[in-house]
């Protein structure tokens, strides 16, 4: 009796196991990224044509409803600038100034001032010494921007200072920082806030871009020759507005399919930038600027 018992019991156990691996052998395969599906961001730039001067605003949206905004443009663009951050749900993640000028931090300034409906999580900007910046200063340079700039930042949790060699990731991309402020002359030039310009790179797991603020020519060369490949990118913001001569090797050197010049119908007439409009096409890539149909890419 005992060992019919034990036989039914020890049987049934079989049958229980046997059914238990026939579901799992037999359920439908389920990816495993199910859940977890990979973020992909669209990088827009902004500009107007007809604006009679240049300036640099881009917003980086991901699927993820995160939101990262680089620069912004002039004071007197705030309102534009303010208008499409609430168009994207009004809650900036990350804020990069690429450095103080006035066509770069001047909408940022009048927005983080009095932010209304917009919340700014987190400002990345490069940390100009200001002795130094005083003492080189030009008349393009509009100093008091950067003395306004910074006395918001001194005044703030938010800012968070990053210079060459600093990286992180950020919801899925990674940024790596090739530039920003240096005490030594020969890495910024004498042009002390163009030469800080921070110069990054966004990347995803297929695509990136690579942003160069207003670094001039010298600074790139540098740059090409102390990280090389490591700045090779997919998407390319042509440094200075497109402006500066001596530029193809660095366009050539970064290889993108796709570069963003931030310059207006009169500057793309300069001879600097005429030439460097058809030196990019020479080699190969598209040029997105304030008259193309199509101003946006993905990183993904």
């Amino acid at each position: 009796m005992d060992y019919k018992k034990h036989l039914t019991y020890f049987t049934g156990l079989a049958i229980g196991l046997l059914t238990l691996l026939l579901a799992l052998f037999l359920s439908p395969a389920v990816p495993c990224s199910a859940g977890t599906a990979s973020v992909t961001w669209r990088v827009t730039q902004y500009g107007d044509d007809h604006a009679g001067k240049q300036s640099m605003f881009y917003t980086i949206k991901g699927s993820n409803g995160k939101l990262i905004v680089v620069d912004g443009g002039w004071t007197d663009q705030e309102a534009f600038v303010r208008k499409t951050i609430q168009s994207l749900g009004s809650k900036v993640d990350l804020w990069i100034i690429t450095h103080p000028h006035p066509d770069h931090a001047g909408a940022f300034i009048k927005i983080f001032s009095s932010p209304g409906d917009i919340q700014i999580r987190k400002v990345i900007a490069p940390k100009i010494n200001d002795s130094r910046y005083r003492k080189f200063k030009h008349s393009w340079d509009e100093y008091p921007v950067f003395q306004q700039f910074m006395k918001l930042m001194c005044g703030t949790s938010k800012i968070h200072w990053k210079g060459a060699g600093d990286s992180f990731r950020f919801s899925g991309l990674k940024f790596q920082f090739f530039n920003g402020y240096s005490n030594t002359l020969t890495n910024t030039t004498k042009d002390i806030c163009n030469g800080s310009s921070l110069v990054f790179k966004v990347s995803g797991r297929k695509t990136s871009m690579l942003f160069t603020g207003d670094i001039l020519t010298k600074v790139g060369r540098r740059l090409i020759s102390t990280y090389k490949k490591q700045l090779k990118s997919t998407f390319l913001q042509a440094p200075h507005h497109g402006n500066n001569t001596g530029r193809y090797s660095f366009y050539k050197y970064i290889g993108a399919d796709i570069t963003f010049v931030d310059a207006p119908a009169f500057l793309r007439t300069y001879p600097a930038v005429a030439r460097n409009l058809q030196n990019i096409k020479a080699l190969g890539g598209q040029v997105y600027t304030y008259n193309s149909s199509r101003r946006s890419v993905i990183i993904h």
